[in-house]
């Protein structure tokens, strides 16, 4: 079925847009579009509408089926376990839980409600949603008043997850996704791609521009445009006023050290919040061991708040993975939520959470009808072209079966040197099967990518020429390695670390200055290096 989908991400500081246009399997990108809210205006509502009037000017959503999400702040959100799990006895039960759980007279509230994995056999979990009917409407008029009438409104922690479902590679993984906003930041706790808990914590970048704005004291959104341009190190202080770039933006180091506690008391409560969710998750799930944390939002483009996070929970962490063909930030880092609506329209429609139902339900019948004509005549034309297909194709392999088997059976023995005892394409597929096995046995004992040997031979030849320069700690992995270590000067690290990026041998060289004082820095480093394609898809 072919439709034109347009997701609408309203955010509290900017509103993000993304147009695609489904096929048959598949679907295609077709434009993304981001603005910024103004923060000055104490109207937020009147803010977003300005915004969104400038987007509509530039991209006409005439024809285009419109979703969107209820911003997790505005919703209620509970985790409920029964003794069963018949979806149908849940339904029936929801809205005595509703009333047990959520402080809100019901014929106030709109419920929804979706299956989470539960690892106890028998038992039914799920994720209980609700909004104020009131908070809805106010969401519907923001986007009536500028001509959008939306199919769907989902949940934002459903976006983010169905976008890493849709561009993970790795299987049997557990992992948290933290998607840090302005206002708010997103947790997703997932395993074996299965959803089993989210929660959204009031914690966001705003907390660092406010302060940027008291400081310096400036509008709300020059402090925005400051805290990007400053691109602030969490690591350490040391490295943010070695740089010096805070002195071309007006900034003393006084101001930039109140700008960068700031930021590291942001980072230490978003923490803080991380590990309470989990302990909270592991009541109902167990312990769980995480392989790895996904970042994303605005804030994951904070330099080090990926090592904060790492270090407190003592998990890599990585940005996620989404559209690694874009260079642009603010699509890698802003979109996925916007670019998971759709995903999460498409693929999960009936089974995910909607605020859009009872009478909510959208009146877009006749509208929609109108999308489908036109695509409905090519689907005609299309069927009738495949049933000729089928029909010649029938006829020309009638002819040719006896053919084609004398050619099977000769070319086997030609490359087995026997002949085959039933079908030849069976009897050549078990023996291929068994030459992968034997194959795939060699091929474990023998690596593929470089030895830790000609990785150590690689790093050693940059060593800096500092007699203080010593190696305290290293661990290995297959990816990674990481050591730590002191040097007689800062600038002897930069430049090993310079050295190493300029080898090109290596993803990625990641610095840590822990502390530094006269002739003495103390530093970690983790060095991720490159594996042959070959080895990757395997």
């Amino acid at each position: 079925m072919f439709e034109n989908i347009a997701a609408i991400d309203i955010g509290s500081s900017s509103i993000k847009l993304v147009t695609v246009k489904t096929g048959f399997r598949d679907f295609q990108l077709k434009s993304f579009n981001y603005e910024e809210i103004d923060p000055d205006n104490k109207d937020h509502a009147a803010a977003a509408v300005a915004t969104l009037q400038k987007i509509l000017a530039e991209e006409d959503l005439e024809g285009y089926r419109v979703i969107t999400n209820m911003p997790m702040e505005s919703g209620i959100i509970r985790t409920i376990s029964f003794p069963f799990s018949d979806v149908e006895k849940i339904a029936d039960a929801i809205p005595y839980e509703a009333e047990e759980n959520i402080p809100f007279k019901l014929d106030d509230l709109q419920l929804d409600f979706q299956s989470l994995k539960s690892n106890k056999p028998g038992e039914g979990r799920i994720l209980l949603a609700a909004a104020l009917k009131s908070n809805i409407m106010t969401f519907l008029d923001l986007l009536n008043g500028v001509g959008i009438k939306p199919v769907r409104m989902g949940m934002e922690s459903n976006a983010l997850y169905e976008c890493y479902r849709y561009f993970n590679k790795i299987e049997n993984e557990a992992v948290i996704q933290i998607d840090i906003g302005s206002s708010k930041t997103v947790l997703n706790f997932i395993s074996d791609n299965h959803l089993l808990y989210t929660r959204a914590v009031s914690v966001g970048m705003d907390s660092i521009a406010n302060v940027i704005a008291a400081t310096l004291k400036i509008p709300q959104a020059k402090a925005a445009r400051i805290m990007i341009d400053l691109n602030i190190d969490l690591t350490s202080f040391e490295n943010n006023v070695h740089r010096e770039h805070y002195k071309s933006l007006g900034i003393s180091r006084p101001q930039l050290k109140k700008i960068f506690t700031a930021a590291q008391d942001t980072a230490t409560e978003l923490v803080e919040q991380i590990i309470l969710t989990m302990k909270a998750m592991k009541v109902e799930c167990g312990d769980i061991v995480y392989n790895r944390a996904l970042i994303s939002g605005g804030g994951s483009n904070l330099a080090g708040i990926g090592s904060i996070i790492s270090e407190e929970l003592e998990i890599p962490v990585d940005a996620l993975p989404f559209l690694e063909e874009y260079s642009e930030r603010n699509i890698r880092t802003q979109f996925p939520i916007a670019f998971g609506t759709i995903l999460a329209y498409i693929n999960r429609r009936r089974s995910s959470i909607n605020f859009l139902k009872g009478e909510f339900i959208p009146d877009v019948a006749g509208e929609s009808n109108k999308i489908y004509y036109l695509s409905g005549g090519f689907a005609a034309l299309s069927f009738v072209v495949l049933i000729i297909y089928f029909i010649l194709t029938a006829v020309l392999t009638a002819r040719s079966n006896s053919q084609y088997n004398t050619i099977l059976a000769e070319q086997y023995k030609r490359y087995f040197r026997t002949a085959p005892a039933g079908d030849p394409i069976e009897e050549a597929t078990r023996l291929l099967k068994k030459e992968k096995k034997e194959f795939e046995a060699i091929d474990k004992i023998i690596p593929e990518h470089a030895s830790f040997l000609d990785i150590l031979k690689d790093i050693a030849a940059c060593f800096p020429d500092d007699s203080g320069f010593v190696l305290n700690n290293m661990v290995y992995n297959e990816t990674i390695l990481m050591f730590d270590g002191t040097a007689g000067a800062s600038a002897s690290i930069d430049a090993f670390k310079e050295d190493l990026i300029k080898t090109k041998k290596f993803d990625s060289v990641t610095l840590n200055i822990k502390y530094s004082r006269q002739n003495e820095v103390r530093f970690s480093m983790t060095i991720k290096y490159k594996i042959a394609k070959e080895s990757k898809s395997k």
